[in-house]
């Protein structure tokens, strides 16, 4: 069984997205895919079988004035962070209803009130839109806080930042991490120190830039969310043997 985790990195996971588009092609398909904070918004589109469209919806990020007044009355926050990655969501991925799609995706959020991890499935959610915006959910950025049902949730990198021991849980045996560092190595968590990926009771294939990556955490230049697409589309046909 072959499953897919991505990383939590914010603006980083650019380059996720050109991985993504680039397994799309090769026809690649997964059992499983999972991931944390913006990870999440790339395991979503796998299973939706919306791979090849991260690229567009990266590049539509790509610029972006994240500052508003006017969410600032209505969010009591100046950030627009939610409603711009809402959008972007419905406008590339289309319906997040994906309980027949084959791909299972598995979201990780942290729940605020335990502060443990809280996993959403696509295969039982109608609509993954609230799970995906409560994984992605930063303080101060994001506005609201997101809430699922009667769980209050805060991004999902800081309890999981890369899911790979979920899908040894499931019963993958073989798992494609997907990681920003050019050396492999990725904070567990946002609060603890970086970690090499490893899994018992499966093989782990790791996904990496071949140099380190321009763009940070919270950088929407063009250019270097553009390189970092790129560098993944590339490293991704290398993953494929193209």
């Amino acid at each position: 069984m072959l499953g897919i985790a991505f990383e939590g990195c914010a603006c980083r996971a650019a380059f996720h997205a050109g991985v993504a588009a680039a397994l799309s092609e090769a026809k690649l398909s997964f059992s499983l895919s999972a991931g944390a904070s913006s990870g999440s918004l790339c395991a979503a589109a796998v299973a939706a079988e919306k791979g090849i469209q991260l690229p567009t919806m990266w590049r539509e990020l790509a610029g972006r004035n994240v500052i508003s007044l006017r969410r600032l009355l209505w969010n009591r926050s100046p950030f627009d962070m939610s409603h711009i990655v809402r959008n972007a969501l419905r406008n590339n991925l289309g319906s997040l209803d994906l309980r027949t799609f084959p791909t299972e995706a598995l979201i990780v959020a942290t729940r605020l009130r335990k502060l443990d991890r809280i996993v959403y499935s696509s295969h039982q959610e109608s609509d993954l839109i609230e799970p995906l915006m409560g994984s992605c959910f930063f303080p101060i950025l994001y506005g609201r806080p997101v809430k699922v049902r009667n769980d209050w949730l805060l991004d999902g990198g800081a309890i999981d930042n890369m899911p790979v021991e979920i899908l040894a849980e499931r019963g993958v045996t073989d798992i494609v991490g997907v990681v920003t560092s050019h050396e492999g190595i990725v904070n567990k968590t946002q609060l603890r120190k970086r970690w090499r990926p490893s899994v018992h009771g499966a093989k782990l294939h790791i996904i990496k830039p071949s140099r380190p990556l321009a763009i940070k955490s919270w950088d929407f230049d063009v250019d270097h969310m553009n390189q970092a697409i790129d560098e993944g589309y590339r490293q991704g046909r290398l993953f494929v043997g193209q």
